[in-house]
């Protein structure tokens, strides 16, 4: 069986499959041409969990947004309701 697609990785596996190509790396015995594909894919595995971090800060710089509009709004409402 071929080695996954990355682009159908989680971060969790991307992740998980760079530190495996590290660890490989690091005790040597890899071939140049191996190691070349190694790096190139670990390249590629750094790519993608880059992106996926990237997309993920987005979502919660976007609810932070929101929840501070919330907030904002709750705060604006509950100061109209106040009587002395």
């Amino acid at each position: 069986m071929g080695k996954k697609s990355i682009q159908n990785m989680t971060f969790e596996e991307a992740l998980a499959e760079l530190e495996e190509l590290s660890s490989r790396m690091g005790q040597g015995g890899l071939s140049l041409n191996d190691s070349v594909d190694a790096y190139a894919r670990g390249v590629e595995l750094s790519r993608h969990c880059r992106k996926l971090l990237n997309t993920a800060q987005r979502k919660i710089q976007q609810l932070d947004g929101e929840l501070s509009d919330l907030t904002e709004n709750n705060l604006k409402s509950d100061s109209n309701d106040v009587r002395f």
